[in-house]
């Protein structure tokens, strides 16, 4: 009797509706469209309130500057108001510098290079002219006339142009104040926030930011080291070479070297049609022999070599995250995209080893599993015992705070 009301039922079941692939991959979709919803609204705060998000994530990385030379002012006996400001100031003050050393010389050298520069914008519209592309110097101008026709009057494109400057001078003095309480209280402001989370949570979001932080901070002064060598390689070659501008031409290599893959390729481009402009083609391709061979040796030599512990991130992500920059925040976007790409790196590798840990009965607590420049599975016990203090051990920077 038993028997049969069994098989009364199993006849009575209906059948399934759908199969069960596609109901498996409508769970993923709609799941994957509610994160990506989710990812697109946070971009989309991000960019709107770009005058607050771009001067707090730029004070971040600058930090990982400032911080450990704030730390060392401190062990020898600053008050952390003192090393603050003396490191924020300094390397304003380094900078200003900088720039007032070049001044005199870029002006001089810009001066000697304008004949060579009319000369060369009068061969561009001889070859425009007598070239395939058939355009008078009458029609460009009329070109651009139609252009300017079709923008804005002067009087608003005049307002505009006072907008965008007063809010560049406003986001720069938000950085400069963000900089110096991120150096000064950055401890004190990561433990304000943990106390806010819940206590479950709060081991994983401390380790979490441990390992960003620290992933970070490698990873920009690593890429600071290298840029700084490209530049100093590429400043020799052209002062060998003799082409003009070689110190804006150096610095300007430096600033490229922080947009990784882009960066260098167009500040060497630069020095290259500089070294064009002042002695023609020969002296332009010696330029472009001493680019080449400068980055080919950072790439493949030092790069590899300094960055080792730094997080490791493919050609296509870096690519990638820099068009997105731009396209969000234009040049400073692009600047800014690498570093997070990093950080977001980092903390969803940390994530991931935690819950391996969690899953395999390891109890965890507030340091990071796999520091920034680790990589090792978590698989059983020996793993809880030998490899978060192998990571730590490779994890102590000098003068990296302590973000508990």
């Amino acid at each position: 009797m038993a028997m049969a009301d069994t098989g009364e039922d199993l006849e009575q079941t209906p059948p399934p509706r759908v199969v069960p692939w596609i109901d498996t991959a409508a769970q993923y979709s709609w799941r994957g469209l509610v994160i990506i919803a989710a990812v697109a609204a946070v971009i989309w705060t991000a960019a709107f309130l770009y005058l607050v998000t771009i001067p707090i994530i730029l004070a971040i990385v600058l930090a990982t500057f400032c911080v450990p030379l704030a730390r060392r002012l401190e062990s020898v006996g600053f008050p952390p108001a003192a090393a603050a400001g003396t490191v924020v100031v300094g390397g304003l003050g380094l900078l200003a510098g900088a720039f007032a050393a070049m001044a005199p010389s870029f002006v001089r050298q810009t001066r000697d290079l304008r004949p060579t520069i009319e000369e060369g914008i009068d061969e561009f519209f001889v070859w425009l002219e007598d070239g395939p592309v058939g355009l008078s110097r009458d029609d460009v101008s009329d070109m651009i006339s139609n252009v300017g026709e079709q923008t804005e009057g002067i009087g608003e494109m005049a307002t505009s142009l006072v907008i965008a400057v007063g809010s560049v001078i406003a986001a720069l003095v938000l950085t400069i104040v963000l900089l110096f309480f991120f150096v000064k209280d950055g401890p004190q402001i990561v433990n304000w926030l943990l106390t806010r989370c819940p206590p479950e949570h709060q081991s994983t979001l401390s380790a979490v930011g441990a390992r960003t932080w620290r992933s970070l901070g490698g990873f920009m002064r690593g890429t600071a080291t290298v840029a700084l060598i490209d530049a100093i390689g590429i400043a020799i070659g052209l002062a060998i070479l003799g082409v003009p501008l070689v110190f804006p031409l150096a610095f300007l290599v430096f600033l490229g070297g922080f947009i990784p893959v882009v960066g260098a390729l167009v500040t060497g481009m630069l020095a290259v049609a500089v070294a064009w402009a002042h002695g023609g083609f020969g002296l332009a391709i010696g330029a472009l022999i001493v680019v080449l061979i400068v980055q080919q040796v950072e790439s493949n030599v030092l790069q590899p070599v300094i960055m080792k512990k730094a997080v490791s991130l493919h050609p296509i992500v870096i690519l990638a995250g820099i068009t997105a920059g731009a396209i969000i925040a234009g040049i400073i976007g692009a600047f800014l995209a690498v570093p997070v790409a990093a950080m977001a790196a980092s903390a969803s590798n940390e994530l991931r080893l935690r819950h391996e840990a969690r899953r395999a009965g390891i109890e965890l607590g507030h340091d990071p599993i796999g520091g920034p420049w680790a990589t090792a599975e978590v698989t059983g016990t020996e793993a809880a015992t030998e490899g978060p203090a192998a990571a730590d051990d490779e994890d102590d920077e000098p003068g990296a705070p302590d973000p508990t």
